[in-house]
């Protein structure tokens, strides 16, 4: 084995062990943004039982445009 294949070699192991890093840490942030929309979508179902009008607010209406096409308002 040359010298060039041995340092890339290495590099290939470095950015390997890097990718495996980043995608676990992408799978853990997965989890947290599913728990998080759950939440909200939680929260949504239990105003709208309320009967809170979604469309009165700015706000609101960032949830009614980002709602999934089952959900009605």
């Amino acid at each position: 084995m040359t010298e060039r294949e041995r340092v890339e070699g290495m590099l290939i192991e470095n950015r390997l062990e890097l990718l495996r890093g980043i995608s676990e840490e992408l799978r853990e942030a997965e989890d947290t943004v599913d728990t998080i929309r759950e939440r909200k979508w939680d929260l949504v179902k239990q105003l709208k039982d309320l009967g809170h009008d979604f469309t009165a607010s700015t706000e609101g209406m960032d949830v009614v445009l980002s709602a999934p096409p089952s959900m009605r308002f």
